[in-house]
């Protein structure tokens, strides 16, 4: 697996810097179809309250307040800060059955997961994007959430061993949290988080599995605190000078979140070759990460036929002609010696 290094050479700091932004003022969440909206126009809404549908599509209002409007793909709901839902209570896990589980927790490719006898069933906690710290941060702050659920895979499941995969530079969760929760440390090179390659450098034999983080999440969400989740996690990190992981509002905006983007390029997800956008990004579940950057005049050159973008690609594949197993990791990008914006042209 070719890969690189990249936060020693970029030399990019574990960011152990974190605030809740809940202060919304303004949610928008979006629709594709108008028979899926489930609200009218001056309708009070509860926080987790559903707003849209589209089959198997379920989008909830991430506060309480009032829907002002609807347009432009958007529903628009003003805070009243009041955090109105309702109310549901959370169960205690010890309490839980199997057939609770499956009643609860509604992802059925976990579920089939887990129906098997597991010898190793791995946690993808790798953070993939070398500015990002989304999954670090939750780990610090939820450990004891997460070792709940552990615990309860133990009890209901035919798993021998649990284990986060974590990156080298994430120490702290070794140091300072002491819960019974097992851990492998791989080498902080990208982009060994992706899926693909990361299945490919830890299953090696029809018993072993790899599910991420999120799924254990999602397990917190919807068996132990039963609720909708209305927050998520958000690095906003790069050429600034307060790099944070923010806990935020879904579907709120980031011009609330952040106002510092003069003379800056807005980049979304990934640092090598995420998208350019403006700062009335709405976050959404696709949302992991803004890195912004300082604006550059980057002057491209002819190709030189160099071949550092083939030796360095992780699918193995040539980024110079189009090929659909690539997995838009950017890295032909970063070493291209002529500057070119390789992803761009050849594989989006």
């Amino acid at each position: 697996m070719k890969t690189v290094n990249i936060v020693r050479e970029q030399n990019i700091k574990t960011l152990n810097d974190y605030i809740d932004k809940l202060d919304i003022d303004y949610i928008y969440v979006p629709y594709e179809k108008a028979e899926g909206i489930k609200v009218q126009l001056n309708d009070s809404v509860l926080k987790g309250q559903l707003v849209y549908q589209d089959n198997d599509i379920k989008r909830y209002s991430s506060v309480s307040g009032k829907v002002i409007k609807i347009e432009n793909k958007y529903i628009f709901i003003k805070n009243n800060y009041k955090e109105l839902t309702n109310n549901t209570r959370a169960r205690k896990t010890s309490d839980i059955s199997l057939d609770d589980f499956n009643k609860y927790y509604h992802n059925d490719k976990i579920k089939s997961i887990l129906s098997n006898d597991i010898n190793n069933l791995y946690i993808n906690a790798i953070d993939d994007d070398p500015y990002t710290f989304n999954k670090y941060m939750y780990l610090t702050r939820n450990l004891n959430d997460v070792a709940e659920i552990i615990n309860l895979l133990y009890k209901l499941f035919n798993i021998k061993r649990i284990t986060f995969v974590i990156k080298n530079s994430y120490n702290s969760l070794l140091d300072s949290y002491k819960v019974n929760i097992n851990y492998l440390k791989v080498e902080d090179i990208y982009p060994i988080g992706h899926k693909y390659l990361i299945d490919k450098y830890l299953l090696k034999s029809s018993s072993d599995y790899l599910i991420e983080l999120q799924d254990i999440i999602d397990m917190i969400y919807e068996i132990k605190k039963n609720r909708v989740q209305t927050e998520k996690y958000i690095t906003i990190n790069g050429d600034i000078d307060d790099p944070k992981v923010y806990n935020v509002k879904k579907y709120c905006s980031l011009s609330e979140l952040y106002k510092e983007f003069k003379d800056k390029d807005i980049i979304l997800n990934n640092s090598l070759c995420g998208k350019l956008i403006k700062k009335e990004q709405i976050i959404d579940d696709n949302t992991y990460s803004i890195i912004i950057k300082n604006k550059k005049k980057i002057n491209e050159i002819e190709c030189s036929k160099c071949g550092l973008c083939v030796n360095v690609c992780p699918m193995k594949i040539n980024p110079l002609k189009k090929d659909s197993r690539c997995i838009a990791c950017g890295l032909c990008n970063y070493v291209c010696p002529s500057k070119i914006n390789i992803y761009e042209r050849n594989q989006k």
